[in-house]
């Protein structure tokens, strides 16, 4: 539904700016995976997403709560990253991305704008937040149930199940706790290093405070980093010279139409 105001050249170039040197500062740390995943989500549902939706946060958000929401969200997409992300000459994609992130932005944390806006959604806005907050909230309670679980039977050290439970709990409800203890447990199987990257570098994303898992994923990409190289030493050629498969991927998927 597009019922939005224009961004102004001034606006974008400031707050591209503003996201670039924060980068600079402090890079996002995520698994280009993930990065890449992320990203081509988000484009999915660029077009149908509320400004709400897109963000990430509730029609009862205030305003530092979007604000939050959008610098994670911002920093993710920036067309600063286009060539890490393979889409050289394609930066319209994560430009489309950021800029419809800050106009929700912008939006949401003026008043008269957002009074216009949530005018403009009318009803649908209340009623499907009414609608799937119940919904919400028994999906949270079963995630919740799951974690508990799982911290039950990785002290048993029975880490499969419990991954397969925390899995379960971070996809139904994406919570720094969740994600922080499924790459500790994922770390644990040198098979899953690269899982156990994404969840703990997730983790903080979501703004874990533990000292900790900051520890735990510098280890996790050490220990990848010498697989990787172990493996490329005994197959006989430098590490990266059949390609990155994964990279691939996502130029695939933007090359479509």
């Amino acid at each position: 539904m597009e019922t939005h105001t224009n961004l102004t050249e001034d606006e974008v170039h400031l707050f591209s700016d503003r996201v670039r040197r924060d980068l600079v500062a402090h890079p996002l740390g995520l698994p280009l995976d993930t990065h890449r995943h992320r990203v081509a989500e988000l484009l999915g549902r660029v077009g149908d997403a509320t400004f709400y939706d897109f963000l990430g946060v509730g029609p009862g958000a205030s305003d530092q709560e979007v604000h939050d929401a959008y610098n994670r969200l911002a920093r993710l997409v920036h067309p600063s990253h286009a060539a890490v992300l393979g889409l050289v000459g394609k930066e319209g994609v994560l430009e489309l991305l950021f800029e419809r992130a800050t106009e929700g932005y912008l939006t949401l944390t003026q008043p008269d704008r957002r009074k216009r806006y949530d005018t403009e959604l009318g009803s649908k806005l209340w009623q499907s937040a009414h609608s799937g907050q119940a919904r919400g909230d028994e999906e949270r309670q079963v995630a919740r149930r799951y974690f508990v679980r799982a911290n039950v039977l990785a002290a048993s050290e029975e880490y499969h199940l419990a991954i397969e439970l925390l899995r379960q709990a971070a996809r139904i409800d994406p919570q720094s706790e969740y994600f922080a203890l499924l790459g500790q447990l994922e770390a644990k199987n040198p098979k899953w290093l690269r899982l156990a990257e994404a969840n703990l570098s997730r983790a903080i994303e979501l703004g874990s405070h533990n000292a900790a898992l900051q520890i735990a994923l510098t280890k996790v990409r050490e220990e990848k980093a010498a697989m990787e190289a172990e493996a490329a030493a005994a197959a006989g050629h430098p590490l990266g010279e059949d390609g990155d498969s994964t990279a691939s991927r996502l130029r695939g998927f933007f090359r479509k139409g």
